[in-house]
């Protein structure tokens, strides 16, 4: 990956539009309902409605994902 792609990731919106945020400014995320998508919490406040369903974004976070038992 290239330096700039380390520290930048673009989450896109359902718009079509998207939004390039610092790795480092997320701070979690959560499932946005019905639709598949996801809302994305920043260190800076602002929250960031995406698109990519956490599933994803725990992917392109390298982080683990949990599935609850039902």
């Amino acid at each position: 990956m290239a330096e700039n792609e380390e520290r930048f990731v673009f989450l896109p919106s359902v718009t079509g539009d998207g939004v390039l945020v610092k790795r480092t400014q997320v701070v979690g995320a959560r499932p946005n309902g019905p639709n598949g998508g996801a809302i994305v919490y920043t260190a800076a406040g602002p929250s960031i409605y995406t698109s990519l369903p956490t599933t994803q974004l725990a992917r392109l976070f390298d982080a683990q994902l949990i599935e609850a038992a039902h």
